[in-house]
């Protein structure tokens, strides 16, 4: 199992927006999440959490991915190829102009549950995610702030 960072959060993300909605345009699509809360065990000691919390807190992550007509006609599910298995979704909608879902991704740290919710166009989206679970340091609760927006035609 490959271990779940921003970074491939990022991805997944932006994966799963772009290839869920007829709606979307195909092309070069650009991610940006950056952390807004950041909650974590009280097991693990002070000056462990907050240095955890100012490297993850202080960081934007900024993913590029090119979005193919074939990904806009796949399944969201799609997107979880990227995590080796490690992902699934026990709920999705993208509709209206809205979009929500939820996943289960496990890892070699534990389980993670990830809540999306948020809005959508046909070039952007706008959504808050919420990371909950436990990776081995006890419980712990992450929220991002995810935008995306189409850059132009892949190249």
């Amino acid at each position: 199992m490959r271990k779940l960072t921003p970074k491939l959060t990022v991805g997944l993300v932006a994966l799963t927006i772009a290839a869920s909605a007829a709606a979307i345009e195909p092309g070069n699509w650009e991610a940006t999440t950056r952390a807004t809360d950041i909650q974590l065990s009280s097991e693990i000691p002070p000056q462990v959490a907050d240095m955890m919390r100012d490297a993850m807190g202080n960081r934007t992550f900024s993913n590029t991915s090119c979005v193919t007509r074939e990904d806009i006609d796949g399944a969201p599910e799609r997107m979880f190829e990227e995590s080796g298995g490690d992902c699934r979704y026990t709920e999705f909608d993208m509709s209206g102009g809205t979009m929500h879902g939820v996943a289960q991704c496990d890892t070699d740290q534990g389980t993670m549950t990830m809540t999306m919710d948020g809005t959508y166009t046909d070039t952007s989206y706008d959504m808050t995610m919420t990371m909950n679970g436990d990776v081995g340091m006890g419980p712990m609760s992450m929220t991002y702030e995810v935008t995306g927006r189409r850059l132009g035609a892949c190249s």
